[in-house]
């Protein structure tokens, strides 16, 4: 059996493109893959399907290469690679949208249930952190200049994580009040899931239109803040109005990573998927530790 990542196998060679795939189903073995999205994603689709995204002539920086030939690599992985898989996953649901055959898998890059949710002190002028690893892809220009004008009508502290030692970074994370990951993408990511483990309310831009691909549960109990970059400004005053209610929603948060972002539950449910390809992939049964 063989569970491939990111639209990659061992054998990449440009003359014999997935060799060891095309081997593993020769000797009749099973084969996966888990996409995250840009492995996936065609950018100029994206830019036509969406009115936001991150793929589009300002946006990421590789948006030009990618419509000038990457994008016909992506279309060749979908249409030829992948029919050839026993399964397809992926982290992003947008990506629904390109592999139709393939299913939703929640990121379980977190160790959910090995980290400590730490409440922050009230305090009368809230924390608020942003970690912008990607200024473009994260819309943290957008996220910046909003807090600007935000920051006329309330008081708050914004902080930052750029370029800091991983200690001092989660040292900042657990000191935040109200955390926001990104604008663009649609979807959350890892650093999300992270700090609501850790019991934080986070902000997020929220791509309805691809909601349709997630568990119906996972969708009903999403605790993120909803922010839309066409109307920030608004959206974060609204959310600093409502400040008595982060630690419940930060509460919310920390139960739907222990439900749907556990390690131990996706592992699982992807051990059943080895085991029989035709099982389904059960986020909701919680195995008995070890």
């Amino acid at each position: 059996m063989l569970h491939y990542y990111f639209g990659r196998t061992l054998l990449q060679w440009d003359d014999f493109p997935f060799l060891d795939l095309k081997l593993a189903k020769r000797l009749g073995r099973r084969v996966f893959f888990t996409l995250q999205g840009c492995d996936v994603r065609i950018a100029g689709e994206s830019n036509r399907r969406n009115e936001v995204t991150m793929c589009r002539p300002d946006g990421c920086s590789k948006y030009r290469t990618c419509l000038a030939h990457v994008d016909v690599e992506r279309r060749y992985l979908i249409d030829r690679i992948l029919p050839l898989a026993d399964r397809v996953f992926y982290l992003n649901p947008e990506l629904g949208h390109y592999v139709p055959r393939g299913e939703f898998m929640p990121y379980a890059s977190v160790a959910v249930e090995t980290i400590v949710p730490e409440a922050s002190p009230p305090r009368a002028r809230p924390r608020i952190l942003h970690a912008p690893s990607n200024d473009t892809i994260k819309g943290s220009p957008l996220i910046e200049a909003a807090l600007a004008e935000v920051a006329k009508r309330h008081d708050f502290e914004y902080v930052a994580v750029r370029n800091v030692p991983h200690d001092e970074a989660m040292r900042l994370y657990r000191d935040s009040d109200l955390v926001i990951d990104q604008v663009l993408a649609g979807w959350y990511g890892g650093f999300a899931v992270e700090l609501m483990s850790m019991g934080k309310p986070v902000a997020c831009y929220i791509r309805d239109e691809d909601l349709r691909f997630l568990p119906v549960g996972m969708r009903a109990a999403l605790p993120v803040l909803r922010v839309d970059p066409r109307t920030l400004v608004e959206d974060l005053d609204s959310i600093l109005t409502r400040h008595d209610e982060w630690s419940k929603i930060g509460e919310a948060s920390r139960r739907y990573v222990l439900a749907w972002h556990n390690p131990r539950t996706i592992a699982a449910a992807l051990i059943r998927t080895y085991h029989d390809p035709t099982a389904p992939l059960a986020l909701d049964t919680l195995p008995e530790r070890m």
